[in-house]
């Protein structure tokens, strides 16, 4: 009897332990070089294969519809993060069942749904209660984790709380939990452990956290303890936002934070090009999303690149031939000049960004032959204009 308890003991530390490590190794595959990518959705994709055929792969699938994906690529099941992910389970299911879950704004009656879709609004629920945390995570994602999923996708980490909850009801009484506004302390916390919450029992199971963390909603110093409480941080901002370049004070802004999380973190970049296919992407904003990945990138980042017209286009394979980039392995970090350019060297090429919107700035080449992404060959003083980048190979 003794002997079958120690073996099931070390049996279950051992399957621990390789879970551990399962969940440790889903970003330590992504290379060093080129442009490993990220897909956002998958729902539009029949043919899997695309990932694998073009010289920069896709490793990872933000809400794939299966688990089981290609020999590289590992996908993610999408949760909804504070709203209740079964449409099944509607308002009138928690109002007889759990009542004292549902979130409000701060009428007491609306419930804070967030967005409101044709068939209604995702029930919103009280994520600070331990109750509905331990409910989500059973009812929800372990049958995800089961089905072979080794990461989960959290949407809309929005430390803003843009549904504007406030507070909810506890035997017909209100209990107020938040004020409904931006920078609320007490709202921070909740998120932040809510997120640890997941990655504390998941990460046992060699399952990984996922997070669309939005960080302007937030202090600086929130964001990161946020960002630090999962494995992954997903940034829909990005460089490029709804078909524009994000410059000037934001862009600083953004790359302080990923230079503080990039070298340990799992991070996703994803830029919506102006446009509904790669076709269409103005050439400026490719560079610029390319250029600005590649000076901050992490040995965890990658790059989701997606289309935008009067809304998001995901679901679908995007690529073309300046994705292709590949300029080594990054030899430096990213630095600032007197300038105002940022410039980061790599092992086969260099990458210089200029941010601001407004300014033209001017560069000195080191000696060598190098070459855009179109094989243009520069040397010697060039010309950054505003809001642009250079992805230059050295031949």
């Amino acid at each position: 009897m003794k002997k079958n308890i120690l073996l099931s003991l070390f049996a279950f530390a051992l399957s621990t332990n390789i879970f551990a490590q399962d969940k440790a190794n889903l970003f330590n595959q992504v290379p060093l070089n080129g442009i490993p990518l990220a897909q956002i959705f998958d729902n539009q994709i029949k043919d899997k294969s695309l990932y694998q055929q073009n010289q920069n792969k896709v490793y990872y699938i933000w809400g794939s519809r299966l688990a089981q994906q290609p020999a590289g690529v590992t996908g993610s099941k999408y949760f909804p993060s504070i709203r209740n992910p079964d449409r099944k389970l509607d308002i009138k299911w928690y109002q007889e069942n759990h009542p004292d879950w549902i979130m409000y704004q701060e009428d007491k009656k609306t419930p804070a749904y967030g967005y409101i879709y044709s068939y209604g609004g995702l029930v919103p629920l009280d994520v600070s209660n331990p109750e509905v945390r331990e409910f989500y995570l059973q009812k929800f994602i372990l049958p995800a984790v089961n089905s072979g999923y080794k990461m989960v996708a959290m949407d809309n980490v929005d430390l803003g709380n843009w549904p504007k909850a406030v507070g909810r009801y506890s035997a017909e009484k209100w209990v107020q939990l938040y004020t409904g506004q931006r920078n609320d302390p007490a709202f921070h916390k909740s998120m932040m452990e809510w997120m640890q919450f997941l990655k504390e029992r998941l990460n046992p199971l060699g399952v990984a956290v996922v997070a669309n963390i939005k960080a302007t909603t937030a202090p600086e110093n929130v964001v990161l303890n946020t960002i630090n409480a999962v494995d992954a941080w997903l940034d829909e901002n990005g460089f490029v936002h709804r078909g524009i370049k994000i410059t000037d004070k934001k862009w600083e802004e953004a790359i302080a934070i990923i230079n503080k999380i990039a070298s340990e973190k799992g991070y996703i970049s994803i830029n919506q090009l102006k446009g509904e296919s790669a076709a269409d992407w103005p050439k400026d904003q490719v560079e610029y999303a390319i250029g600005s990945y590649l000076l901050s990138r992490g040995p965890k980042s990658l790059l989701a690149m997606v289309g935008y017209t009067d809304k998001t286009i995901y679901h679908h394979y995007l690529y073309r031939k300046e994705m292709d980039t590949d300029i080594g392995e990054p030899i430096a970090e990213p630095v600032k000049l007197d300038s105002g350019l940022w410039i980061r060297k790599f092992s086969k090429g260099m990458v210089i960004v200029n941010p601001s919107s407004k300014e033209v700035r001017s560069f000195s080449l080191p000696k060598g032959n190098w070459k855009t992404l179109d094989d243009d060959s520069l040397k010697g003083n060039i010309t950054i204009p505003a809001a642009s980048a250079k992805v230059l190979s050295i031949k």
